[in-house]
């Protein structure tokens, strides 16, 4: 028996902690069964020995999310723990030693000051502070009653002039190390995307920093062990810093929303063999210049890399850099600045290319037979001068041809690369990443497949589930939404990585559950909580977009139903993920304010131009049906059932706006139940008994209202779509005598498609739950199993390998919508396919308890897969032979499983390794 996989904060061995009690996890490991642990003591010592915090024996069977309570621990400090248990046989075992380190828990670590060039001319007025002037203006207008042309934001944005594309930024400093340093840490961050070398050597292998973030509201910095880097005497450091987020033209934006003018903060602290220290720091003393090779390098239009103007590394102490100029000096740091402990962005896979096409129309095309999001790096051999395009798209037209719907914008996806003098060169962008599986290539010539690979790129988030079954198709949906997964969580949580690499939270309360099972999410989740609270509005609202994407004007005043609604699923999936109240504490009041925002809403009564998925459009006068209508969404706007297939546009591709006006109200209204449910429960956990009293009550009310109003006493809904069925079954909005009819409604208009779903964000990560709950298992396992359009396996057909925006992204005609080809929401299945094909459910908190239940009547011969839960890898396969089922796995120890049998009793399992055989 052993202790694994010991954390600090959820991560190992953390540098970079601004928390004063950081939370202690691990696992262990046994060889027996029934092995549980009946005590553990921690000890943290700092870095003399001395003792911080003696937890003593604690007889508990607790190992995940363990608070510090002991000395208060002080800035950029290391400090070393040790874990020791004993299980309930008497057997003892600890961890070894573990350390943890300090970030700064105040701005007096800080000794450093802003620093950035002379600012290069920008436009006389931001483009953005048009925008939002003139929809402020028509939108004034229409509260009057005036006619107004209605332009929708991107109408707004295109029409205005582009902030220009400058060229990365480079910065250095030069400084004398008196002796060799047994400690070196980097603290830095950036205004725009940064890269730091010390004496010619990068300090991570870490991308795209500082990432996503708000910066008017928190900044991230990041902390590097730099102990390796460092010699004694002249030594050199130099930054890179381009756009990035800050300065770049972000979605549909025009550039410039958080600043003007790059910069960088940064401290590098050194501690002798003796115990000095000494401290560079950004300020006097450092220069830039804007004349290296990175010419422009945006996030959505690509990056120029001129190789004839690389005059050598800036971060070698001999670099001549006497063209430079003086580096302006700026304001020390802010209370916006925050320690990021969690993970950060690497190159996760090295995919290479599988073939060079020359299309219909002579195009040299290269096929990685992968969509991802990342870079490509390319070995050059062309002569001095020579420009080569290479452009990133994911989708081949229905003639072979190269598509991307931006070609030719502002988010094109284009890397230049302009040779340099050497015979052998390799490109690389570093300051910019694409979503694709193909590369149009202009330029150059006797390209092989062999000088091309693909640079997969995402958060590094620990990879902790693996599902296959006996159907082939189904295991490359699988690998779909994992693609997917990883395409679109690179710094934070986003829905596409073409373009808008938003955080779009809708994405998050749709597919939440299935990420847990893919990845470990719960430090980088948490991170993302942090920026939700500080963007959250003074009026409680939650906007679509965390960090909010400015340019999005028209949504920069209210938030949505089933958006705003992560504030609370995300919180409570963590904690019955980690059993973890503080998540729950953490966001309690913003979760709060976003409820009272919507009490509110529903509040509001409907104005005539506000009633598209009301059963009626006029507002009763009087009595209990008025009174309803203060309990239902039926004004603002909210997105609803967001892209439904059957809901299509002129062209007759899918129409997300129209999906919504559609169907917000009955959708808007099933989730502002659930909400209240969910607060209540919240609360209740968290102690405060009067608000939980509070929000149930006003739960029934909504649900009272909702079927008063919405459904017919044959159990008819007033407006007929799959979705509202599934989200009126999902959150019990009918009295039980009615929710077997609805259900019977919903089979009836699913088969009546063909078995096809016709159902978008909101109801799709529920439709096979619903049928499967309530008796229509056969029409379940149809709908997953389709393999016409709209449907799963359709795009499996089609030769997808990442999960599409819209279920018709390629029509059956073979026309292309203009949407992305990579987005995870509809992934949300492979949440299923864990908990109901594998059968691997959490059963309690923390998986303390976990039930093994599959489907055993799903089409499939066998399943297999595992989880890595917060107790260690849960391992399972069943296999049917002939009129059995054969059970096989494994339970991590400190946990107890049971196993569903398909005549419906539970087998105890206990933990360890198991196999059971029974009849089907």
């Amino acid at each position: 028996m052993n202790i694994q996989n010991v954390t600090c904060e959820f991560t190992h061995h953390p540098i970079s902690l601004d928390c004063r009690h950081p939370r202690f996890s691990w696992e262990i490991e046994a060889q027996e069964n029934n092995i549980f642990q009946a005590s553990y003591q921690i000890i943290v010592r700092d870095e003399s020995g001395n003792l911080m915090w003696d937890s003593g024996v604690r007889n508990s069977s607790d190992s995940t999310g363990i608070p510090y309570d002991g000395t208060e621990l002080k800035s950029a400090s290391v400090y070393t723990y040790k874990i020791s248990i004993r299980t309930n046989t008497g057997e003892t075992a600890d961890s070894g030693e573990h350390a943890f380190e300090t970030a700064f828990f105040d701005l007096s670590g800080w000794k450093s000051r802003w620093i950035e060039p002379d600012p290069l001319p920008q436009l006389p007025v931001n483009p953005l502070l048009t925008a939002r002037q003139e929809w402020e203006t028509s939108l004034a207008a229409m509260m009057r009653g005036e006619p107004v042309e209605m332009k929708l934001e991107g109408d707004i944005l295109d029409g205005l002039p582009l902030e220009p594309y400058d060229p990365a930024v480079r910065l250095r400093h030069t400084y004398v190390s008196a002796s060799p340093a047994v400690k070196a840490r980097l603290y830095v961050t950036a205004h725009g995307m940064y890269e730091v070398k010390i004496n010619g050597k990068p300090v991570t292998d870490s991308l795209l920093n500082p990432g996503f973030t708000t910066y008017d509201k928190r900044l991230k910095y990041q902390v590097y062990n730099v102990d390796s880097l460092i010699c004694p005497g002249q030594n050199a450091i130099a930054a890179t810093v381009a756009d990035g987020w800050y300065k770049g033209k972000i979605a549909i934006g025009r550039g410039c929303e958080y600043g003007e003018v790059p910069g960088l903060l940064l401290q590098l602290e050194l501690t002798g063999p003796d115990g000095t220290q000494q401290i560079v720091t950004s300020g006097e003393g450092w220069k830039y210049s804007f004349d290296g090779p990175v010419r422009t390098a945006d996030l959505f239009l690509g990056e120029v890399f001129d190789a004839r103007m690389d005059d050598g590394d800036p971060s070698l102490s001999g670099y001549d850099d006497s063209a430079w100029k003086t580096a302006q000096v700026k304001s020390s740091p802010d209370k916006t600045l925050e320690a990021q402990a969690s993970p950060l962005a690497r190159v996760f896979k090295e995919v290479p290319a599988r073939e060079i096409l020359t299309a219909p129309n002579g195009d040299t095309i290269i096929d990685f037979g992968q969509n991802l999001a990342g870079v490509i790096r390319v070995q050059v051999h062309e002569p001095t001068g020579t420009e080569i395009t290479f452009e990133h798209g994911e989708q081949l037209d229905k003639d072979g041809n190269y598509f991307y719907c931006f070609s030719g914008t502002n988010k094109e996806q284009k890397d230049t690369y302009i040779c340099g003098e050497a015979e052998y060169e390799t490109f690389e962008p570093h300051f910019t990443y694409h979503g694709f599986r193909y590369v149009r290539v202009t330029g150059g010539t006797d390209w092989k497949k062999e000088d091309f690979t693909a640079l997969a790129v995402s958060t590094d988030n620990e990879v902790t589930g693996t599902f296959c079954c006996s159907n082939e198709q189904i295991n490359q949906l699988q690998s779909n939404i994992y693609w997917s997964q990883r395409s679109n969580n690179i710094t934070i949580p986003t829905d596409c990585p073409t373009r808008e690499k938003a955080g779009w939270t809708g994405d998050v309360f749709v597919y939440g559950a299935t990420a847990l099972f893919n990845q470990d999410m719960t430090a980088f989740y948490e991170d993302w909580l942090k920026s939700i609270r500080a963007e959250q509005m003074e009026n409680g609202h939650i906007l679509g977009t965390v960090p909010q994407i400015k340019n999005y004007v028209q949504q920069a005043y209210a938030g949505s139903l089933g958006w705003g609604d992560v504030i609370m699923t995300l919180p409570l999936q963590l904690y019955g993920l980690r059993g973890d109240k503080d998540v729950l504490a953490a966001n309690y009041e913003a979760m709060g304010k976003w409820m009272e925002a919507m009490v509110q809403a529903a509040d509001e009564l409907p104005m005539p131009s506000n009633t598209l998925g009301a059963p009626t459009s006029d507002t009763p006068e009087s009595g209990r049906s008025l009174e309803n209508q203060h309990y239902l969404i039926n004004s603002g706007f909210h997105f609803g059932d967001w892209i439904i297939p059957s809901v299509v546009n002129e062209q007759g591709f899918t129409d997300g706006p129209a999906s919504a006006f559609l169907t917000m109200n009955y959708v808007g209204s099933s989730l502002l139940a659930a909400d209240a449910d969910m607060y209540a429960e919240i609360s209740e956990l968290l102690g405060h008994k009067k608000n939980a009293k509070k929000y149930w009550a006003y739960a029934a009310r909504v649900r009272q209202a909702f079927e008063e109003e919405y459904v017919s006493p044959d159990g008819r809904l007033g407006q007929e779509m799959q979705g509202n069925y599934i989200l009126a079954l999902k959150h019990h909005m009918v009295s039980a005598e009615k929710e077997p009819l609805l259900a019977a409604r919903l089979d009836e208009l699913v088969a009546a498609n063909r078995f096809r779903l016709d159902t978008g964000f909101m109801s799709t990560p529920h439709l096979l739950d619903i049928l499967c709950e309530y008796g229509y298992q056969d029409t379940a396992w149809k709908v997953l199993l389709q393999t016409e359009c709209p449907s799963w396996l359709y795009e499996i057909r089609q030769g997808a390998t990442t999960i599409w925006e819209n279920w018709d992204a390629v029509r059956p005609d073979g026309e292309l919508a203009g949407c992305s080809f990579n987005h995870y929401a509809f992934g949300c299945v492979g949440d299923f396919l864990y908990r109901r094909v594998l059968g691997l459910q959490n059963a309690g908190t923390a998986y303390d308890r976990i039930l093994i239940s599959p489907e055993y009547g799903c089409p499939f011969e066998w399943a297999e897969g595992s989880y890595h839960c917060p107790h260690g890898t849960i391992k399972l396969k069943w296999e049917k032979d002939g009129d059995k089922v054969l059970v096989t796995g494994s339970i991590p120890a400190n946990t107890s499983a049971g196993l569903k049998l398909p005549d419906g009793t539970v087998n105890e399992l206990g933990n360890g390794k198991f196999k059971v055989a029974a009849p089907l």
